[in-house]
């Protein structure tokens, strides 16, 4: 029997998992029991502001900080020239082609707006903020470029000079016969395609409070930082210090979305002021405005489609061409770019691609990772061909969809670009939701509308988003129960939001057999909580290696708990059953003993417990499924494409552990009059595998498309041609509300993660992706009678004014 088979026969005795049950964090969070980084305070604490550069482009010919060290109230100010002494350059992720000479605070010149020159450490914000006033800095401006086709010119700017160049990372691939599927084609299409920069906003921004403690050379950090085990190796590494002498603790996030992975210049930093004034607490957080400016940006896109097709809709291959924008950094550039092989074909069956790729440096914000890295780009593309092929065809687009869609019997399915999914039911998701949208009879409504003069369009977004992290990561967990029963657990995985808690009380008591109630989850310190390299939330990774783990972990659990209640009722231990809180004999419920009666015993009676059973009721797990680490090595054989270098060194392929599918379909009208596009019914269903805690699965689902919504319909950075930031506050940078979003229809099915030892896939990021290219698929049906393209997102009422404007005036 398969591993797929054997977990749909053992879904049906789950008697936690698959419950909606109410989140054990609530209660703490409403109440205000939190431990966010800015509630910390300590007596001696001292906080933080940050000079930033006014210019996208300048030489930095003096910083004086004279006059700021006798502001009073002042205790330290740190500048470049201390990062250069105390620090190494921070590392680049993905390009290996240059060497990195970035430092926290800038060294010699400053390459974006915002970007950090100096940094003081003072008795309150409003001292440190006053006392940037007091450091004088002389610039000598340089020109900056901003548009990421004009950087790759031979006389650009160049954002580094040593480098000789703007263009930092170049991929490219051939794969199949694409100039077979070319000739052979019935229709071809081309198109140019503009995907902007946008980022996501944490409640609370990037935020840490450092101590340095000369005697030990020991930093303690508090941090809302999502990957702890890259910060302990990345510091370890950039302040010359030993693992052990970094304490990390990371407490309450207040959402991560990306952006808190990497945040090496604000612990830095922080760190250098920790330095300066020994044995005391530093606090720094960026204010909103910081961060839209600094804390990183998604890579801005353009790229080239071309696609080959038949008349019945079959597409037989295509090729792109994408330039990306990565901003003022080569410390994550090349790494969106990289992503793309990852889903290059999508959800089809499509063999001959041929891809090439540059990412080029701009006097912009640099990039980081955002929510998807990477796929939300190549589901655009993918996405907006499938509808350009359909509307050169006169195809219906769900019809084009059908006709392409990799079978269901053709898992576990190796792409061309090597990376292997897992499970899926593309053509049963679409008819599903096209089923719950009511399509067809919305067809027939939007042609009843055109006759009314309005304008109502339909799009479809059919795709695969990776998830579970990669197929190579690991994670930590700790599971201890004591002498009355009660359960405590440590993981290397900080809860970002996602209501981690939850999950894992319900897998314990599904496994366990403990009462949910009885379990406490400790937030992430590195001084007791099991950590690898990998440790951390990132790429939906709780879903895959995170919760593995805590499976290992708790199986291990019950099999001691099982072997000891079996030896009490002299059975054998296949006839135990355990269940909130109590084992039992199957069959013979009056024979009863429980988890606390049985953890008394293990450890309060070592000498009476069965031969080979160990005191003490603990076990840790580090790992992941023994299905995943096959899968890697199996997709290792096909896999091509950049290896990110992570900070251990090493290569780490981007074939992810799940594959988790979703279909948009949204209906929308546009106002001729004055371009303002509105959501008039908005339907997701999505295959996320088995679900631990529907309630949580569905509220990670509407928070994520309604962040995609946002993207596709107004949210973006826009920079002036001197690189000055316009979208600099919630003014600008326009953030919807609950009360601009539209009411989103969810529905799902289930295809088991055979890689996953509960079938589960990730899900967390996946649901930002489809309204990229839903939502323009339906803008341009809608406008299809006045032959409008829509070539860029977002789709703010301005543009789409200009767009029809022009197109009546074409006649």
């Amino acid at each position: 029997m398969s591993q797929q088979s054997q977990q749909e026969m053992e879904s049906t005795k789950t008697r936690w998992l698959g419950r909606s049950v109410r989140r054990f964090e609530d209660r703490r969070l409403l109440t205000a029991d939190t431990s966010f980084v800015d509630d910390l305070v300590f007596p001696d604490l001292l906080h933080v502001a940050v000079l930033r550069s006014p210019h996208a482009h300048a030489k930095l010919l003096r910083v004086d900080i004279s006059k700021a060290l006798k502001h009073p109230g002042v205790v330290a100010v740190v500048t470049g020239e201390d990062a250069r002494k105390l620090t190494k350059p921070i590392p680049a992720y993905a390009v290996s082609k240059f060497k990195s000479e970035e430092y926290c605070l800038a060294v010699g010149k400053v390459r974006y707006v915002g970007d950090p020159i100096a940094a003081v450490a003072a008795i309150d914000r409003e001292t440190a903020e006053d006392a940037l006033e007091d450091i004088d800095v002389e610039y000598e401006v340089l020109p900056a470029v901003i548009d990421p086709l004009k950087a790759m010119a031979q006389d650009a700017p160049l954002v580094f000079e040593s480098f000789g160049t703007n263009i930092v990372a170049q991929y490219s691939a051939d794969w199949g016969q694409v100039d077979k599927a070319f000739q052979e084609a019935d229709v071809v299409i081309k198109e140019r395609l503009y995907l902007h920069r946008y980022s996501s906003t944490p409640l609370e921004t990037v935020s840490v409070v450092a101590k340095y403690e000369p005697g030990e050379g020991q930093f303690t950090y508090w941090a809302n930082v999502q990957m702890p085990g890259h910060v302990m190796m990345a510091m370890s590494d950039l302040l010359g210090v030993s693992t052990n002498k970094i304490h990390l603790v990371v407490r309450d996030i207040g959402g991560g979305f990306g952006i808190k992975t990497r945040p090496w210049r604000v612990l830095l930093i922080v760190s250098l002021l920790a330095m300066k004034v020994k044995g005391r607490h530093v606090k720094y957080w960026e204010d909103r405005s910081e961060h839209l400016a600094s804390s990183g940006q998604t890579a801005g896109m353009v790229v080239d489609i071309e696609a080959a097709a038949k008349k019945d809709g079959k597409i037989l291959g295509f090729k792109f061409s994408d330039i990306n924008d990565d901003g003022a950094s080569i410390q994550y550039a090349g790494t969106y770019a990289s992503m793309h092989a990852t889903l290059i074909s999508g959800c089809y069956d499509i063999r001959n691609i041929k891809w090439e790729s540059r990412t080029v440096l701009t006097n912009t914000c640099p990039s980081m990772p955002n929510r998807g890295v990477g796929k939300p780009g190549i589901v655009y593309i993918v996405e907006r061909m499938a509808e350009f092929v359909s509307q050169k065809l006169g195809l219906d687009p769900a019809q084009v969809r059908m006709r392409n869609f990799i079978p269901p019997d053709r898992f576990p399915y190796a792409t061309v670009s090597g990376r292997v999914y897992d499970s899926g039911n593309y053509p049963l998701l679409l008819k599903k939701a096209l089923d719950v949208f009511g399509y067809e009879d919305w067809r027939r409504k939007q042609q009843e509308y055109l006759k009314q003069g309005r304008f109502v369009g339909i799009g479809i977004c059919s795709y695969v988003h990776g998830a579970s992290a990669t197929a190579k990561e690991i994670e930590g967990a700790t599971i201890k129960v004591d002498s009355k029963g009660n359960v405590v657990v440590t993981t290397g995985s900080p809860d970002m939001g996602t209501s981690h808690t939850t999950a894992i009380c319900q897998i314990l008591a599904e496994i366990v057999g403990v009462k949910p109630e009885t379990v406490k989850v400790l937030p992430f310190d590195s001084d007791y909580s099991p950590w690898t390299p990998y440790s951390g939330t990132h790429a939906n990774k709780f879903s895959g290696p995170d919760v593995e783990a805590i499976v290992g972990a708790a199986r291990k659990i019950r099999e001691k708990l099982v072997r000891l209640a079996a030896s009490k009722f002299q059975v054998d231990p296949s006839r135990v059953e355990i269940s909130d809180g109590n084992a039992w004999v199957t069959g013979s419920p009056e024979h009863t003993l429980t988890i606390q009666e049985l953890a008394k015993a293990i450890y309060q009676n070592p000498g009476l417990l069965p031969e080979g059973l160990e005191a003490g009721l603990e076990a840790t797990f580090i790992g992941n499924s023994p299905s995943a680490i096959d899968a890697f090595k199996y997709g290792h054989q096909f896999e091509v494409g950049a290896l990110h270098q992570l900070v251990t060194g090493s290569g780490s392929p981007t074939g992810y552990m799940t594959y988790p599918s979703s279909v948009h379909v949204v209906a929308v009208e546009v106002d001729a009059e004055t371009g303002e596009t509105t959501i008039l019914r908005y339907v997701i269903v999505h295959d996320v595998g088995r679900e631990i805690n529907p309630m949580i699965v569905q509220g990670q689902l509407h928070g994520g498309a309604s962040h995609g919504i946002s993207v596709a319909m107004r949210e973006g950075f826009v920079y002036d041609d001197n690189g000055q930031l316009l979208t600099s506050t919630f003014m600008d940078y326009l953030k919807p509300t609950m009360m601009e979003m539209p009411d989103i229809i969810d529905d799902k099915i289930e295809t088991p993660s055979p890689r996953s030892s509960l079938g589960i896939k990730g899900m967390g990021e996946g649901e930002t992706l489809g309204p990229l290219a839903a939502i323009p698929n339906a803008v341009e049906d809608a406008l299809r009678p006045l032959r409008i393209r829509i070539n860029r997102i977002p789709l703010r009422s301005e543009m789409i004014y200009q767009l029809i404007k022009g197109a009546k005036s074409e006649g």
